[in-house]
């Protein structure tokens, strides 16, 4: 018989049955059952709220959902993932944990459901369709392995600028004009939505950083004549990212583009990670598929496609 519960972190039983699956439902070099079980008890700045449930059939672990719950604008938008054992798939696993996800998510305010790293073209798409959700974006997932990296030329009229934490004080408003620049990012139909970028977020955004343990490195290009920032990237290292990480957020504001300032910054991004954090040997970013000359700035620095992944979402 099937049950499904609320993950209790007291509980040992339930959390070797969801450590069962996400080990299970790994392709390659994964987390082991310690980090996984450590990295449940650590917040995510991301979200308010993660909400995780555990399908067990005769006490085995057999499937599981880890769904955040997130802010401001998105205040009615739930993101994550529904995975099911490879042993234990097409036998209705799935189903019945979308079916006691929805209502928990409902009485938590949330009216739309979205899973952003579905397979393109997989059983998992195939299923997510055929239960009313519908495609709202397509990802690619490009992945470098670090080696080493030698330091960016800058074009002439700019330098770069860097900080662990929080904006100088003398770039702020600016680094909040940028940040507001991945409006102009290809659209979707994905139903999350880019915030206002103010002073004040960025500030609010910091702080949630620090809290959660998270050391966000963050790299821009600045105009020589007017000291402001034009070019930003971003790589939050959470408490557990040793050997392996996930970029960020990259952005040029549209008068400064064409002049390489994307490659340049995320290049130093590299070379100071390399630097200091030579324990560090893999970064995965991911870029919207209609985005190609961010996908082609990415092969310049080494990346290599990895995988299609769509968004897929459903209102309820």
């Amino acid at each position: 018989m099937l049950e499904i519960k609320p993950l209790d972190l007291g509980d040992v039983a339930l959390l070797d049955a969801y450590a069962d699956v996400r080990i299970a439902a790994q392709t390659g070099k994964g987390p082991g059952r310690e980090r996984i079980v450590e990295s449940l008890r650590e917040a995510n700045p991301d979200f308010s709220e993660v909400v995780r449930l555990v399908a067990r059939r005769d006490g085995e672990g057999v499937g599981i959902t880890s769904v955040g719950l997130l802010g401001g604008v998105n205040a009615r938008l739930a993101v994550g993932p529904i995975t099911v054992h490879p042993e234990h798939r097409r036998q209705g696993v799935g189903t019945a944990l979308l079916e006691a996800l929805l209502p928990e998510l409902r009485a938590r305010g949330r009216d739309t459901f979205e899973s952003w790293g579905v397979i393109k073209d997989s059983a998992g798409e195939h299923w997510a369709t055929a239960r009313g959700l519908h495609v709202a974006a397509s990802r690619v997932i490009q992945v470098l392995t670090i080696a080493g990296t030698a330091e960016p030329v800058v074009p002439a009229g700019y330098r770069l600028e860097r900080w662990n934490g929080a904006t100088p004080e003398h770039l702020l408003v600016s680094v909040a004009e940028t940040r507001q620049s991945i409006l102009d990012a290809p659209a979707t139909e994905s139903a999350v939505r880019a915030p206002e970028w103010t002073p004040e977020l960025v500030r609010a955004e910091e702080a949630e950083a620090r809290e959660a343990g998270v050391e966000q490195r963050v790299v821009v290009a600045v105009e020589e004549t007017t000291g402001r920032v034009v070019a930003l990237t971003d790589v939050p290292l959470h408490p557990g990212d040793s050997t392996h990480t996930r970029w960020g957020s990259t952005m040029v504001t549209p008068a400064h583009r064409g002049h390489g300032l994307g490659r340049v910054v995320k290049a130093h991004m590299l070379h100071w990670l390399r630097a200091d954090r030579p324990e560090l040997e893999r970064v995965d970013t991911g870029t919207d598929a209609g985005n190609s000359p961010m996908i082609k700035v990415n092969e310049q620095l080494g990346f290599v496609v990895d995988r299609e992944v769509v968004v897929v979402s459903r209102s309820f």
